[in-house]
């Protein structure tokens, strides 16, 4: 995305140009515009606690079942959970699931349309894109216990708009060090929180005049994040007792013409979910 924002000021400056009239050695007014160039953006929001109860409860009786093995999605992600289980969601299977596939489905519409207006330079608004359908073909629940994490990875894609996302339905209360302000010292500061990564991670990045360009997010219950498929994210392990609860899926966001084409290719049998991480 390239959203730019521009700074202007001026400030005194000597001059070291040599012209006809013009003393090399005076100081003179300039003015100053700088272009923030923004790489990524991340949207999230916080889902009623009714909502997430009411899906707790369904999932838990998804646990229950003595076929839930079959529905374990493990082999098609890169989820190290040993500990705990990955589960598939099947939207029809209750007034929750489907919920949740609405839900995501309505956020992908709002991250289409932010996206676009915060990209409002020139350059953006030339290539805006009309998404207007929105299409959450997959979803899967990720039980972690401690020592499970998520190595560093992306989201396969059917379509260049598709967008992925989490929502926390549990969260250990001793899972992080709220006290920590950095991971120094083993301070478990981010202990089962997820990092979006795009470039530079380090503060020294600064030095060389970059900006560190990571993300950190703390889970909380409620908590719904969305991103787009390509970025890389991770899930760091956590060391306490209980479950870290989530649900991750992936949309295909579509302009009418795209939804016309995936439409066609569905009802002929062509198909081509995206590589599920």
């Amino acid at each position: 995305m390239s959203s730019t924002s521009n700074q202007q000021g001026s400030t005194e400056s000597h001059s070291s140009t040599q012209g006809e009239g013009f003393d090399p050695q005076s100081t003179f007014k300039a003015e100053i515009k700088t272009h923030t160039v923004t790489d990524f953006l991340v949207m999230e929001t916080n889902l009623p606690p009714d909502f997430i109860t009411l899906i707790n409860s369904e999932i838990d009786k998804l646990l229950a079942e003595e076929n839930v093995k079959d529905k374990d999605f493990s082999g098609s992600l890169v989820g190290q959970i040993k500990n705990g289980a990955q589960l598939v969601l099947e939207k029809d299977r209750c007034d929750a699931f489907h919920g949740v596939f609405g839900v995501a489905e309505s956020m992908a519409k709002e991250y289409a349309k932010r996206f676009m207006l915060i990209g409002a330079g020139d350059v953006a608004q030339q290539g805006a894109v009309d998404y207007i359908h929105a299409d959450c073909y997959e979803a899967w629940t990720v039980h972690s216990f401690r020592g499970d994490y998520n190595p560093i990875h992306d989201h396969g894609n059917r379509l260049d708009g598709d967008m992925s996302f989490v929502i926390y339905t549990q969260v250990p209360p001793d899972m992080r060090n709220k006290e920590a302000t950095n991971m120094k010292n083993a301070s478990g500061w981010m202990d089962g929180c997820i990092s979006f990564v795009n470039g530079p991670t380090s503060q020294k990045a600064l030095a060389s005049f970059r900006w560190p360009k990571v993300l950190n997010i703390i889970p909380e219950v409620g908590k719904m994040v969305i991103f787009p498929h390509w970025l890389n994210h991770m899930v760091y392990p956590f060391d306490c007792d209980g479950e870290r609860r989530s649900i991750s899926g992936n949309i295909t966001m579509m302009t009418e013409e795209h939804h016309q084409i995936l439409t066609s290719q569905l009802e002929s049998g062509g198909q081509n979910g995206g590589d599920k991480r």
